[in-house]
Formats: C-alpha cells, sequence, structure tokens
C-alpha cells in the first residue's frame, strides 16, 4: 500500500488534477459510476463528513473534519484522511493527506470553472479568503489565466498577506493587492471567487455592480452559508451547480430558492459545458461548487497512479 502526504501528492502537475476533475464531470454525463449521497456528522460549529464513491476500476473513501474556529489556533480548517482501493478485490491501494487532495481537486474544480466561463482576456480577479483553500484558488485561477492584477482579502490580514508570499514565489509577474474589505476585491475584479465558511454574505452590491463579472463559490457547503449575496444569483445570466445536490446543500443556492428569488429552472450543471470551448462574454455567471467524492474518486486515482509510475510517495505494508 502506498502512502502519500501533503508534500508528495504537490508533486503531481496541475494539469494532470485538472484533467481528472473533468473526467469526473464526464462520469457525471455518462452515469458510469456509484456515488452515495454523503453524510454529515454535526458537532455544534465542527463537522465530520464521509464520501464514498465508486468506479470500475478503483473506489475511494475520504473523511473531512470542518472546524470553522481552527484557523484561531494556527490549524487548517479542513483534515482528513483519503483511502483508495481496488473496485474488484477490494484492496486497499493507497492511504493519501485527505486536506490535500481536497485542496487540489476542489482548486481544479474553481480553475475549470475559470477556464470554461472566463474569457482568455480577463486580467483582474480577486479572491475572498486567505486560508488553505484560497491558497489553491488562486493557483488554479493563475494556472488557467495570465491574470495581471490578483486581490486578496480575509478577515484576518495576516493570512492574506502570507498567501501573497507564498504566491509571489510561484506567479511572480502577478501585482498582489490586499483589500480593506470585500467590497472593494469585488467594485476591482472581473472574476471573484470565495473561498469561505462564512454564514453570512461577504459583501453588499448592487446588479450594476455584478453585471458582466463571474462568479465562483467554493466555501459553503451548508445551508445556514451564504458567501454571496442574492443580487449576485438574481442579476446572473446563468447558473451553473457541479451537482444538483447544492440546490439542498448550500445556501448559496437553498436561500435564494426558499426566498423565490430564483426558480429551480434556472440552475444549469456544469458538466454540461464540456466539450464547448468558447464561452459567451459579457454575461453574468454564478458557478456554485459543493463538491461530490466523485472529484475525490478521479482525482486520487489519477495521483496515485503518477506516483506509482513517478516512484512518489512511502510503501507501507498493510
Amino acid at each position: 500500500m502506498l502512502f502519500l502526504n501533503k508534500d508528495a501528492i504537490q508533486k503531481i502537475d496541475q494539469n494532470s488534477i485538472q484533467t481528472a476533475v473533468e473526467q469526473a464531470y464526464r462520469l457525471v454525463l455518462s452515469q458510469n459510476y456509484n456515488m452515495p449521497d454523503r453524510m454529515h456528522v454535526a458537532d455544534n460549529q465542527n463537522i465530520l463528513l464521509l464520501m464514498p464513491c465508486f468506479s470500475e476500476k478503483f473506489f475511494s473513501t475520504k473523511l473531512v473534519s470542518v472546524f470553522p474556529e481552527a484557523q484561531q489556533h494556527g490549524q487548517p480548517a479542513v483534515n482528513g484522511v483519503m483511502v483508495l482501493s481496488d473496485n474488484v478485490s477490494g484492496q486497499p491501494l493507497a492511504v493519501m493527506d485527505g486536506a490535500a487532495v481536497t485542496a487540489q481537486r476542489t482548486g481544479a474544480v474553481g480553475g475549470l470553472g475559470v477556464k470554461l466561463l472566463t474569457p482568455e482576456t480577463v486580467r483582474a480577479a480577486g479572491v475572498l479568503g486567505a486560508g488553505v483553500q484560497g491558497l489553491s484558488q488562486a493557483r488554479y485561477l493563475l494556472f488557467n489565466r495570465k491574470i495581471k492584477t490578483l486581490y486578496i482579502y480575509d478577515l484576518y490580514k495576516e493570512s492574506a498577506i502570507n498567501m501573497t508570499r507564498v504566491l509571489k514565489k510561484e506567479y511572480p509577474d502577478v501585482d498582489y493587492v490586499i483589500t480593506e474589505n470585500a467590497n472593494q476585491l469585488v467594485e476591482n475584479s472581473s472574476v471573484i471567487i470565495a473561498a469561505t465558511t462564512s454564514s453570512n454574505p461577504l459583501f453588499e452590491t448592487t446588479p450594476d455592480g455584478v453585471m458582466g463579472k463571474i462568479f465562483i463559490s467554493i466555501g459553503s457547503f451548508r445551508p445556514d452559508m451564504q458567501e454571496f449575496p442574492d443580487t449576485v444569483i438574481e442579476t446572473a445570466d446563468d447558473v451553473f451547480v457541479d451537482t444538483l445536490f447544492a440546490a439542498k446543500e448550500s445556501g448559496d443556492i437553498a436561500t435564494p430558492l426558499k426566498k423565490h428569488v430564483i426558480t429551480k429552472n434556472k440552475i444549469k450543471e456544469f458538466a454540461g459545458l464540456l466539450g464547448k470551448n468558447t464561452y459567451p462574454e459579457n454575461r453574468t455567471v454564478f458557478f456554485k461548487s459543493v463538491g461530490m467524492a466523485l472529484f475525490d474518486l478521479t482525482v486520487s486515482s489519477a495521483i496515485y497512479q503518477l506516483a506509482v509510475k513517478n516512484n512518489i510517495g512511502q510503501a507501507l505494508d498493510f
């Protein structure tokens, strides 16, 4: 059995990770997989998620803990363990750092959203939230588009400063601006990605302040969480979700539906965009991702196969 820690997983190139996410969407279209609903276990504000999924060759199981206040103690909000197994014999093949897999695959989900929903000419973008996932979103954003100015906002300014330091080493030609508030970031950005666990919208805006922009919500995964104000989804020409389960799971979709701000027929599956080379410009778009175990399955299996091929990781006796 192979053990892959954070450092080993980060040796896998971004293109391979994003291609694996795209493969997950292709499986959504073919329906050639078995993905039970994820199980949520709440302990006050803390959450344990159990996420299994099966394909013809592999099956994966991820245990994820989400502790929103962990950053106050110098720890990441998301931790977890990923187990990849053979779906013929049931043999465990690899144990991976679940948080690292989550960061990579969710970053690639946002990255694929950027690739398929934004014009190549976009030059100003913003990331709300400077935690582990915010950093991953920024990396995949910069991997897909030649951004000149990246705006960053976080409640904890030191987190935004640290994120800027990391990104400068990887993308030194980008101008990084730490904003004083989320409103300032939204005003100056053409693409806005949110990666927070906020219970309330991160900014206020008007329809005019939303028009023509691309909004990607990554963080809110419970009905009582909402990153973007209703104005965003109400104004959007198109609303996409990675899975229709998002309509129940995330407050960014569930709350506007409950308030009759939008109707269900406005919500489309992101997988339907595959195969399209371009997306119409000058449209206002909202993309909500809550993630799904199928992403973990395709990404972890890709990581495993590349790790075996390139002799990455540590072999363990099970």
